[in-house]
Parts: C-alpha cells; sequence; structure tokens
C-alpha cells in the first residue's frame, strides 16, 4: 500500500449534485465526510452487500449512507434494511452527552438517545436496522458487507471486535472499509490494524475531512490474520515496528500525525523516554512556529500528559 497515495475525491467533482438533505443532521462528520459517504452508497453499492455503520451516533453517517444506496436504487440486501446500523444510543460518555445537550436536549447519563436518531434518520427508516446496546455484545450473520464504516474503535477491544466480527465477511475486489477516526492520535489500535492489513487493502483517500481514511479490500484476508487482530495480542516490539512502517510509508501530508500516533503509542506503553525523544523530532523536524493544524495541537497535549511522568 501506497500511503503517499494522492488519490481523486470524485465526491468533490460531483459536490455540486449532492442532495442538500445529507448537511441537515446534526452530528460529529463535516461537510466533506457527508458527500464521501452518499457518494460511496450511490456508487460503490452493486448488489453483493450491504452497509454496515458501526458508531452511528446521531445518525448523520446513517443517513448520508441511507440516502446515497437510495439514490443508487439499493433499498434492502437479503430481505434486510441495506444499512445496519450500530451504537449505544445511550449517552454513556460524557462528550456524547455534552454534544447531545448542546444540539438537541438535556440529556442524563445513560439515558437513551434513539429518538434523536431515529428523528433524523426518519426519511430512510425502511432502509436502516438500527442494533442498541454495547458492541462488544453484536455478533455479525455473516452476510457480505460493501462498505464498512467504522466510527466504534474507541479502544483496542472495540476495534478488535469490529475487526473481528465484520473483517470475514468483506468482499476481495469490492468492499470499501473507513476509519471515521483514523485523523487524529489518540486511537493507535486503529492504525496498527490497518498497516497490519497494509498487503491486502488498497488506499483510495489519505484524509477524508474530518478525520477519515478510506481503503478498498484488494486481496483475501486469511482467517488467522483476522484471528491475530480480533485477539490483539502483538506485542510492543510488534505494534511499533507497524506504526514505524506506517511513519515511513506516509505521505508529506499525514506524516506528521502518524508520528504523533507513535507518540501516544509510546505513552500508552508508559514508554515516556520515547515520546519525549519522538517530541523532540517533530520539533527539529518541522517549523512548529504557529502552527495551527491537529497533529501539533495533539502533539502539544501529548507532551503535556508524558512531562507528568518525566
Amino acid at each position: 500500500m501506497d500511503c503517499g497515495a494522492s488519490p481523486n475525491k470524485p465526491w468533490d467533482a460531483d459536490a455540486g449534485s449532492m442532495p442538500e438533505e445529507i448537511f441537515a443532521p446534526r452530528g460529529m462528520i463535516g461537510p466533506e465526510e457527508r458527500r464521501c459517504f452518499y457518494w460511496m452508497a450511490k456508487n460503490f453499492l452493486s448488489g453483493s452487500g450491504c452497509v454496515v455503520d458501526a458508531g452511528s451516533f446521531v445518525g448523520a453517517s446513517t443517513l448520508c449512507f441511507a440516502s446515497g444506496a437510495a439514490a443508487g436504487e439499493h433499498r434492502a440486501f437479503r430481505g434486510r434494511p441495506i444499512v445496519q446500523a450500530y451504537d449505544y444510543f445511550a449517552a454513556v460518555d460524557a462528550y456524547v452527552a455534552e454534544a447531545i445537550s448542546k444540539d438537541f436536549r438535556q440529556i442524563a447519563k445513560g439515558e437513551s438517545y434513539l429518538d434523536i436518531f431515529e428523528a433524523q434518520t426518519a426519511k430512510y427508516r425502511d432502509l436502516i436496522d438500527a442494533h442498541a446496546g454495547d458492541f462488544l455484545g453484536h455478533r455479525w450473520g455473516g452476510d457480505p458487507v460493501e462498505i464498512l464504516f467504522i466510527d466504534v474503535a474507541k479502544t483496542a477491544k472495540l476495534n478488535a471486535h469490529a475487526i473481528g466480527e465484520f473483517f470475514p465477511s468483506l468482499i476481495p475486489g469490492k468492499s470499501v472499509v473507513v476509519h471515521q477516526d483514523y485523523f487524529h492520535c489518540w486511537h493507535p489500535h486503529i492504525h496498527v490494524g490497518m498497516e497490519f492489513f497494509s498487503d491486502e487493502f488498497a488506499l483510495l483517500d489519505e484524509h477524508v475531512l474530518f478525520q477519515s481514511r478510506v481503503w478498498r479490500l484488494v486481496k483475501p484476508l486469511s482467517s488467522e490474520k483476522i484471528a491475530r487482530m480480533r485477539a490483539y495480542d502483538l506485542d510492543v516490539t510488534e505494534r511499533l515496528a507497524l506504526l514505524d512502517r506506517l511513519v515511513e510509508r506516509s505521505s508529506e501530508h499525514s506524516r506528521p500525525m502518524m508520528e504523533v500516533v507513535r507518540m501516544w503509542q509510546h505513552c500508552i506503553d508508559k514508554d515516556y523516554e520515547s515520546a519525549k525523544q519522538d517530541m523532540d523530532r517533530l520539533r527539529r523536524q518541522y517549523d512548529v512556529d504557529g502552527r495551527h493544524e491537529l497533529w501539533f495541537k495533539q502533539a502539544l497535549a501529548v507532551e503535556q500528559y508524558f512531562k507528568k511522568f518525566s
């Protein structure tokens, strides 16, 4: 996989023809992500599989996929709605409660927001199955998946579950995978996982604003490799070797963020001296004065973290 690929963005070329409805739902995805998700559902779905929206929150991504699927005349797969949406649909995290209280209504910790999801996606109710509850408790029945959107991988365990449940159902040469949390540093297990499978996936777009990266599966995935990532039993040396390779092969645009990802992995591993060395190297390598990019803001946040242990 060439992480320096600079793919065309067909959803930008078609920006003028995007329906206004995809920009209406509130949520934590950006305008380009909305165009991308709609375009992929409209143009990539072939009838060979469904869409899995793993991490639907209040339905912005779900609406985009459903709207695109409907435009491409794909409303169901094997008798089920074409979009299978997964989320806790309850405010179990403080940032979720804060976002919902700001944009919709006051919500208490643990309270359901499934009603908000349903209201925001009501137009395409017949295209959507909503699966509420702890993602770790859900099991996939094995139907083929053509589009796999992952915004639920906030922990290594959640990421491993997504891989174990859905990667066996991906179709070589057809299926695409989107990680919405890729272009920030806080979940290195995502980067480790996708680099582990780098021989099987081709990069389609390295950075869909705000934070997504998109791949297409080009080679069959072995059950052994999937099992390894489902267990996520890679040791420190293996994880860092994958992150080192990712940094080395990244484009000029992506490399600084991937270096911050590695720096945060050092903190997770409690190797604060290596994290400090990474930060020192970032300061030497890049002109950091006056920078406002996300990677630098997050690098400063990581630095504040490891300084507490230095």
